[in-house]
């Protein structure tokens, strides 16, 4: 049994009921074992995110596998490094399509850095077969895009510990100002010393959890190593239900409904940006708003960027798509034509606000919607809401990535739970984003 580089044995993970113990036992050591698993144990790089915390930042290794996975499409010739190593570009989902059964893979007993990373770790087959990250393989963080583009947008931190900690400035005193020179070479110990408050806070974070059954006929497709479409896969399917769940959650999630359905309004939820937004006095109607609606989002964002530590490269806008064209049919569009063969592109792609300081990105996302059944922010939400946000400040933490975990066989199909521990922060408490709601389109 091999170990990462700082030595961490993982030998008391050999079975599936040792990992799912864990998982379910919610302590620092397990927090760490689950953490060190599903993470440092594959290659993946540790950078600082807050005074004296390390974390894995899983959103530029996702990038860095797509583009790996880009240029070998682009070009037939080239290869990933991941498919030199384990036969197949998109080892994760291997595993956890062929569960106990990966170590049939040729050299999928070693797994170590997939893309421009530093160490290399070996882990021994029965963890993997036990616990698979698959959110970063590059293909499941296609599928998550195009289901759910906002996921590619707010950043994923990875961390040890149940909890999400992270620290604000929330203060500062004034400075002394200005003085003569008698004041200035005098005795100044009786003046105001220059501070400011940093808090640290604390978030618990969440568990998602799903299951499903893999076939043995996917499983043997697997075993090919000639990677089948996962969007017609199981996996794919359930990836997709994680991508659209958590993505209605990171807009409209509020436990305080406390509604025991297990919904993004269950108890057990986190808080989705309306609802952290709405708490901090930051959520707009704007349902007699049906035109003039790029002033008025230059307005809104200007006014926050004035009276909060926001900032215009800092800010994006996100909308539903049918808000980005009504904003587009606000734009005379036109058209030009280099010669009579040309293909005319229609249609808004690339819109932002911009002004002398910086510019505003504007994101459409398909998971703003008017959504049926809640009763807590998200009865309000809509086609016409409008989401700005601080990109510095919001974050999804997690301790898990979307993983799967395998249950048992059952007849020819191996039973797999799929799961993630993480939840939404923003580290200026709602202060610098707005939920503009409801614009009439």
């Amino acid at each position: 049994m091999s170990a990462t580089s700082d030595n961490t044995n993982f030998d008391d993970l050999s079975t599936d009921r040792d990992i799912a113990a864990r998982l379910a036992s919610p302590t620092q050591s397990n927090a760490q074992t689950i953490y060190d698993t599903l993470l440092r144990a594959f290659g993946m790089p540790e950078v600082p995110i807050e005074q004296g915390r390390v974390g894995i930042p899983i959103s530029h290794i996702k990038e860095q596998l797509w583009k790996s996975h880009q240029r070998a499409e682009d070009d037939p010739e080239a290869t990933t490094r991941a498919e030199e190593q384990f036969g197949t570009r998109s080892p994760f989902a291997a595993a956890a399509a062929a569960g106990d059964g990966y170590h049939d893979l040729g050299d999928a007993e070693r797994i170590g850095a997939l893309e421009e990373m530093n160490e290399r770790a070996a882990i021994d087959y029965s963890v993997v077969g036990a616990a698979s990250p698959v959110e970063v393989d590059p293909r499941l963080v296609d599928i998550q895009r195009s289901a759910a583009p906002v996921l590619g947008v707010i950043p994923t931190q990875a961390q040890a510990g149940f909890e999400a900690q992270y620290n604000i400035i929330d203060g500062r005193n004034d400075p002394i100002g200005m003085v003569s020179e008698a004041e200035a070479a005098g005795d100044i110990s009786s003046l105001s010393e220059g501070d400011f408050s940093l808090s640290t806070e604390n978030k618990r974070m969440k568990i998602y959890l799903d299951q499903a059954r893999i076939s043995d006929y996917s499983q043997r497709a697997e075993d090919t190593l000639q990677y089948m479409d996962l969007s017609q896969t199981t996996i794919g399917q359930r990836t997709i239900a994680h991508a659209l769940f958590k993505a209605k959650q990171l807009f409209y999630g509020d436990p305080s409904v406390a509604a025991g359905d297990k919904s993004i309004e269950d108890g057990d939820a986190y808080e989705g940006m309306a609802k952290i937004f709405d708490g901090a006095g930051n959520s707009i109607d704007k349902t007699g708003r049906s035109s003039g609606f790029l002033e008025d989002l230059l307005d809104e964002v200007t006014v926050q960027v004035t009276n909060t530590g926001l900032m215009w490269d800092a800010a994006r806008l996100l909308m539903s798509p049918q808000m980005y064209n009504a904003i587009y049919d606000e734009v005379t569009p036109t058209v030009r034509l280099d010669g009579y063969d040309a293909d005319v592109e229609y249609g808004p792609q690339g819109l932002a606000i911009g002004v002398e300081q910086g510019s505003v990105q504007i994101t459409p996302c398909d998971n703003i919607r008017s959504y049926s059944g809640l009763s807590g922010v998200g009865a309000s939400s809509d086609v016409g809401d409008v989401f700005l946000i601080d990109e510095r400040a919001t974050q999804f933490r997690q301790l898990a990535p979307f993983s799967t975990v395998p249950l048992g066989r059952t007849g020819l199909a191996d039973k797999v739970a799929m799961f993630e521990y993480g939840t939404l922060i923003d580290k200026a408490h709602g202060n610098h984003g707005l939920w503009l709601q409801g614009y009439d389109i």
